[in-house]
């Protein structure tokens, strides 16, 4: 599904947002991609921007990596 300009928008800032929370409530744990690459939390917003403008959406879990509760991020067609 092609997503509009408007909803490539939004979905970012929700995936932004959603990210947010989890650092909240997950604090001190690693970022990671899918194939469990680590990002930082720039490149983690760069990637969630990009894959919404690939017309993707953002999924997260959360799962222990390295002993820490990580946050896990995966993209998904819209």
């Amino acid at each position: 599904m092609k997503l509009s300009n408007l909803e490539q928008e939004e979905t970012w800032l929700q995936g932004w947002d959603v990210l947010d929370e989890l650092i909240e409530r997950n604090p001190g744990g690693y970022l990671l991609l899918s194939n469990y690459k680590e990002i930082s939390l720039t490149e983690a917003r760069a990637w969630i921007q990009a894959a919404a403008y690939e017309n993707n959406k953002t999924e997260f879990d959360t799962e222990y990596y390295r002993g820490k509760k990580s946050i896990l991020i995966k993209k998904v067609p819209a």
